[in-house]
């Protein structure tokens, strides 16, 4: 399913393969790699294998995820999705682009996903991982009605080690 949606002055939309080049140097960037936990370094070939791949999943008469390009004045700027779908429940991911930090951007952008998913996908109950360093991520998460659920032990293996993660919650009303 093809969707965009314009919200405040962003625009959310599938991703295409013209995105890759940006994709890849968005995803490279010393502070994306430092708040996600998304492999690096990523390749162009990389992004391609991957655009094509979320665009397959979103075509599914039951997709087990969703990924929105989050776009400003025709620009790549970041991506939002609810991944790993079974059942009624799903995760949530998410990365902008530091140069758009701080604005409210992200805030809206899971906004848009949480609707998308509860009445586009099913999906009643949301979890989302952060990172315990990512203060930033924590607050716009509790901004869109998420509660922290407590500390995951060992949850990510990032640059050699084992790290936890901080668990958040949101359930649909």
């Amino acid at each position: 399913m093809q969707v965009t949606e314009v919200l405040t002055d962003l625009q959310y939309r599938d991703f295409k393969l013209a995105d890759a080049m940006q994709l890849v140097s968005h995803l490279n960037a010393r502070e994306i790699q430092r708040d996600t936990t998304i492999s690096f370094p990523l390749n162009l070939k990389d992004a391609q294998w991957w655009i094509s791949y979320v665009n397959d999943c979103a075509k599914r008469s039951n997709p087990t995820e969703h990924h929105f390009a989050i776009q400003v004045d025709g620009k790549l700027v970041g991506s939002v999705a609810l991944i790993n779908k079974v059942e009624h429940r799903a995760e949530l991911g998410y990365w902008l682009a530091k140069d758009y930090w701080g604005q409210g951007m992200m805030t809206d952008a899971i906004g848009h996903m949480l609707e998308y998913g509860v009445e586009h996908m099913g999906i009643h109950r949301i979890f989302a991982p952060v990172l315990p360093h990512n203060k930033a991520s924590s607050r716009v998460l509790e901004k869109n009605g998420f509660e922290a659920g407590g500390v995951l032990k060992d949850y990510f293996y990032k640059d050699g080690s084992y790290i936890n993660a901080l668990s958040y919650v949101y359930l649909s009303k």
